[in-house]
């Protein structure tokens, strides 16, 4: 079947509006709704999960995160992790108001940032049918401790955002393959993986800057999603885990899986890192297991 694909819009609670593609069923019944992590927009990648959980019947929306994208929201490029979470909570309301929706089965997915926000949001609301957690954002507590150094300048940007000055922005990933490979690059994600996905996606389209505001690392450092993750029961829970992830240390994801209780599943994709899950051999294996998942719990 082609994918049938429309642009849509919805209003969180404070007014923002915020821009999707909805992937619509054929018949009344399950619902996945998407958001991307770090920086991320709709246009990488996530259309590929999208087509194949269509292909199974099941309606998916594919929304950009406030400040990004195509969706409202100041400032700009800025992460409020805490807001995105409540952000679910609207697009549910979203999509269960459509006729294609059974409301009973409304799943919450998220990958990487968004992957710690589903935790989180799936902590609180018990309306949905199921998670899916792909490489998630653990701790912002341990994002704190890597980045110690940095605090006096966080709250120097903070000072300055009090008193009318836009805040600073710093990269999200190296600008060259060099800056890359030195292991000195200032970006937020440094590594050469990191560098890679960024240009696998820009012949994606859509509207992305490779910067992100100063504010944004200092709303990460309070976002613990590894502290709600044992609230998720009786929610069917799945995470998805990379072996080799550099980016989000995948033993601190194992650590926070173990945390959650029962019904959960696990699955490491063996060989792969953070950003291998989207595309090639790896993404197959993962939407394998993401299918399998719903399809034994919606």
């Amino acid at each position: 079947m082609a994918s049938k694909r429309q642009d849509v819009e919805f209003k969180t609670l404070d007014g923002t509006t915020l821009r999707a593609w909805l992937y619509p069923a054929q018949s009344k019944g399950p619902c996945i709704i998407m958001s991307h992590g770090f920086s991320g927009i709709k246009h990488h990648f996530l259309d590929n999960f999208a087509v194949r959980f269509q292909s199974e019947g099941w309606t998916t929306l594919v929304y950009d995160n406030r400040n990004w994208g195509e969706s409202e929201g100041l400032p700009r490029q800025q992460i409020d992790p805490q807001q995105q979470v409540k952000d679910y909570y609207d697009a549910f309301e979203y999509v269960a108001s459509l006729p294609e929706v059974n409301a009973s089965k409304i799943v919450y997915w998220g990958s990487s940032l968004s992957g710690g926000n589903v935790i989180c949001a799936a902590a609180v609301d018990k309306r949905i049918a199921a998670v899916i957690s792909q490489v998630p954002f653990v701790s912002g507590e341990q994002a704190s401790a890597n980045n110690a150094a940095m605090l006096p300048l966080l709250f120097h940007n903070r000072a300055n955002v009090h008193a009318g000055i836009p805040s600073a922005v710093i990269p999200v990933t190296p600008e060259t393959l060099e800056e890359a490979q030195s292991g000195h690059s200032h970006a937020v994600l440094g590594s050469v993986d990191a560098f890679n996905f960024n240009q696998a996606t820009a012949s994606r389209g859509g509207d992305w800057k490779n910067e992100v505001t100063v504010q944004s690392m200092l709303n990460l450092m309070s976002h613990e999603p590894q502290a709600f993750i044992h609230r998720i029961a009786p929610t069917p829970f799945l995470m998805v885990v990379s072996e080799h992830d550099s980016s989000i240390p995948t033993p601190q994801q194992l650590a926070m899986f173990h945390l959650a209780r029962e019904p959960k599943k696990l699955a490491v994709l063996k060989g792969v890192g953070h950003f291998d899950v989207y595309t090639g051999q790896a993404f197959e294996e993962n939407i394998s297991i993401q299918v399998d998942f719903l399809r034994e719990n919606l």
